[in-house]
């Protein structure tokens, strides 16, 4: 029998994208609705929680032998026997259900999610419920995580986003305003729009849907202007150049996920527009 993965299911997944929330509406300034919801699903009375610390154990324990990793695991799976399914079933039901009230489920649950891996493969041994090979695999994912034998290069921006987010909640908000003090010195000189874009990069700190939708309004945008400007041009090549860059802006496909690149793009995009606005009006 092959089990398959549900984010919907997955009790770190579901305990990331909570912590993550809480982080970016700390970021914007509002009150972490997410908070209430972890304290009502992850308390020393629920089930939810003796799973998570399964989970968590797992994602935080590290040895380099082999053989004492594979323990654990065995350790944790036999620990997750003594939590109550049924119970465990209902409080994911209620807990995911809140989420929905709270929250758009298609932007929640789209979040990037970096140790989507090790998260997926400890589910599908903690459900015991797929083939052997299935098994196997998730277990040999689990034990190289814990081992680091396959830990991936993470760029640097990833890993000191994964810092800011274990800050408590002053220490976050001191860190944003110093952060945002130093960005408005060094940037006078940016345009708004770029501003806001960089300040909606920030805020979206786990690369949600949200954060797409609003690139692919503002390439929308800019099209829009350039074509504005092209339609004043008299000069014949400027205005070919003009519209071969128009044809060279793409939105964000569905699948694919925000990168710096994309940023930086877009950035360009304002600086041209800004540029031949103040040329051709």
């Amino acid at each position: 029998m092959k089990v398959k993965h549900s984010k919907y299911k997955n009790t770190g997944i579901l305990f990331e994208l909570l912590t993550r929330q809480i982080t970016s509406e700390t970021i914007k300034g509002e009150t972490p609705k997410a908070i209430n919801v972890l304290k009502k699903f992850f308390n020393k009375n629920t089930q939810l929680l003796k799973e998570y610390q399964i989970y968590s154990t797992l994602l935080s324990k590290k040895y380099k032998d082999s053989n004492k990793a594979t323990i654990l695991l065995e350790t944790c799976l036999e620990a997750h026997k003594e939590v109550n399914k049924s119970i465990l079933r209902r409080e994911k039901f209620n807990l995911v259900k809140e989420i929905k009230k709270l929250y758009n489920a298609e932007d929640f649950f789209n979040a990037k999610i970096d140790n989507y891996k090790i998260l997926a493969s400890t589910y599908v041994l903690l459900e015991n419920q797929a083939n052997p090979i299935a098994l196997t695999n998730s277990k040999v994912t689990v034990v190289e995580y814990i081992t680091g034998a396959a830990l991936p290069n993470k760029p640097k921006t990833e890993m000191v986003m994964e810092e800011y987010e274990k800050f408590d909640k002053s220490t976050r908000l001191l860190t944003y305003k110093i952060l945002l003090e130093k960005f408005n010195e060094k940037y006078t000189d940016l345009s708004d729009n770029q501003k806001v874009l960089l300040k909606e990069y920030v805020y979206n700190v786990s690369n949600s849907p949200k954060l797409k939708a609003f690139i692919n309004e503002e390439i929308t945008t800019v099209k829009s202007e350039l074509a504005h400007i092209s339609a004043k041009v008299s000069d014949p090549v400027v205005k070919i150049k003009i519209n071969e860059v128009t044809n060279l802006i793409k939105p964000l496909c569905k699948k694919s996920s925000v990168h710096d690149d994309n940023i930086i793009n877009l950035l360009n995009y304002y600086e041209l527009v800004n540029e031949l606005t103040s040329i051709h009006g």
